[in-house]
């Protein structure tokens, strides 16, 4: 394995995620009106955050967030920082937004690994 990269997504990157992480990771990506990374592993997406912005219920409706639509990493390349990597970098950009917060769900077969790398990363 090379070392992983970390890039923006743009149109044809978010193609490619949906070639070789599937029709759901491709779904979630919601560029108009939010960011993605991808973690490359060479050229093959291994990794993929999206996180898309949204205005607060009132009295907040002025304050933005961001908002995690999906975290995923292949499962070789689980438990090696990578989604921390991701998770981190979605931060500082929400940060760089003005954004004042950055949440997230996560449900199904998934929440107990998200649930510990939220702990790890301080956030839960």
């Amino acid at each position: 394995m090379t070392e992983i990269r970390y890039v923006d997504c743009d149109a044809d990157l978010h193609r490619r995620v949906g070639k070789v992480m599937g029709e759901v990771a491709e779904r979630h990506i919601r560029l108009e009106d939010g960011f993605a990374f991808v973690a490359l592993d060479g050229n093959t997406p291994v990794g993929l955050i999206a996180v898309y912005g949204r205005s607060l219920l009132d009295p907040l409706a002025d304050t933005d967030e961001g908002f995690i639509n999906i975290i995923e990493v292949a499962e070789p390349y689980r438990r090696r920082g990578i989604a921390r990597s991701l998770v981190e970098m979605s931060i500082k950009r929400c940060r760089e937004e003005g954004r004042h917060q950055i949440r997230a769900w996560s449900s199904g077969g998934s929440a107990d690994e998200a649930i510990h790398m939220w702990k790890s990363l301080g956030l839960l």
